[in-house]
């Protein structure tokens, strides 16, 4: 599914069953698929109705281990960096993918917040072994 396509939908299946129980969703959150952030500059939603983590391209440019294993591979050549295949790494290319994929090259410094629901659908997918994730940093 393209995702300019879809970034104007206002309109859900009521039908569709949540993955989440509404009345735990944070108030900021619109697409219902939101964790609340402890970092106030996380609390970010998609705004989409049908969540964004529910395209078929956020699935395959964000969760897809191989296109993933080649978004990693290209990362360590450019950086002269060892390959590191752990979930830690696999997250963290999750991340880049979304930011390169909504919004382009950003450039050194210049840095996004991914929103909470993809947060939430990529720490699922790639957990850290010990439950502690680092967050938004910026520089």
């Amino acid at each position: 599914m393209d995702y300019a396509k879809n970034s104007t939908e206002e309109d859900g299946d009521p039908g569709e069953p949540s993955h989440r129980e509404p009345d735990l969703r944070p108030d900021w959150c619109v697409c219902s698929h939101c964790i609340q952030m402890d970092n106030p500059q996380e609390q970010k939603c998609c705004r989409l109705r049908n969540c964004i983590t529910s395209y078929e391209l956020f699935q395959n440019l964000c969760l897809d281990r191989n296109v993933l294993e080649v978004a990693i591979k290209a990362r360590c050549d450019m950086r002269a960096d060892d390959i590191d295949f752990s979930s830690n790494s696999f997250r963290k290319a999750a991340y880049r993918q979304y930011i390169l994929w909504r919004y382009g090259r950003l450039g050194k410094g210049n840095r996004r917040v991914c929103p909470s629901c993809c947060v939430r659908m990529i720490r699922s997918v790639y957990p850290s072994a010990d439950g502690n994730y680092m967050g938004f940093r910026a520089l």
